[in-house]
């Protein structure tokens, strides 16, 4: 039998996965609307996914994964959540808007939660554990209001650290269980780096995920920097691991095949 879309504007193709029982399934694309890379991705990400999205600070990781969520609402009032855990809301949707990216018929499809905010708040929270049933109560609360599709959470590497976990390997793969049962397609933001060098290992995380999207700042001369976007997984789908070039111009991001010398 061919697998079809299941439905949804803008979603002509799917990924192939197989449920537990061994039975190949197919899921929905969320496109990127990064120009260049849903034809990399064969369309755009499987929803319900997690996405491991990795890259030193200043790659663009939360501008990335802020213009897929305001993207998405624009062209398909796709409705999403953005869950800062440790950059105020106010900065975030100022620094989003200095992109161009504040119009308010987006606005009202993606929900902007600032979790550092109610940390601060909630200063009698103690315990192993507790600020992540805090984290997952405020997800559950935002899927029953007004369920949405994409998830971001800003960022893992904070999220962990409050969360105060003894045995990472097993909290992490629990986490991302949860995740996956949400049924979103869900970015999880880190600078843990995956490359540990000779010898070394990539973290936990990097197993887990369904995807990781890679972004760098890559040396082009000894003058010139340039930001590189590569997919270095996407489980069910076929793919180029190979770098891109990753710029953002006229109000929206792009990729192009990297090449090397000045930018």
């Amino acid at each position: 039998m061919c697998a079809r879309p299941l439905g949804g504007k803008g979603l002509g193709r799917w990924a192939h996965t197989s449920d537990p029982g061994g039975r190949v399934t197919s899921r929905n694309r969320v496109k990127t609307y990064v120009r260049g890379f849903d034809d990399v991705l064969n369309g755009g990400i499987p929803e319900g996914y997690v996405v491991l999205v990795s890259g030193a600070p200043g790659t663009m990781k939360s501008s990335l994964t802020y213009s897929i969520l305001y993207q998405n609402a624009l062209q398909e009032s796709r409705k999403s959540a953005y869950f800062t855990l440790e950059q105020g809301k106010d900065l975030i949707l100022e620094h989003m808007a200095s992109m161009a990216m504040a119009d308010p018929r987006a606005a009202e499809q993606i929900v902007t939660l600032d979790m550092g905010n109610i940390r601060k708040n909630l200063n009698y929270l103690q315990g192993r554990g507790t600020w992540l049933e805090l984290f997952k109560m405020y997800c559950k609360n935002v899927m029953k209001a007004d369920p949405v599709s994409v998830l971001v959470v800003d960022s893992l590497d904070v999220l962990e650290t409050m969360a105060k976990m003894q045995d990472r390997r097993s909290e992490l793969y629990f986490l991302f269980e949860w995740l996956r049962d949400l049924g979103t397609l869900t970015f999880l933001i880190s600078e843990r780096p995956l490359d540990l060098g000779t010898g070394g290992s990539s973290p936990e995380e990097a197993y887990l995920a369904d995807g990781i999207l890679a972004l760098e700042m890559h040396s082009t001369s000894d003058l010139f920097v340039q930001r590189r976007l590569r997919v270095v997984k996407m489980r069910g789908t076929k793919h180029d691991t190979g770098y891109y070039a990753f710029s953002f111009e006229d109000g929206s991001f792009e990729v192009t095949r990297a090449v090397s010398g000045t930018a």
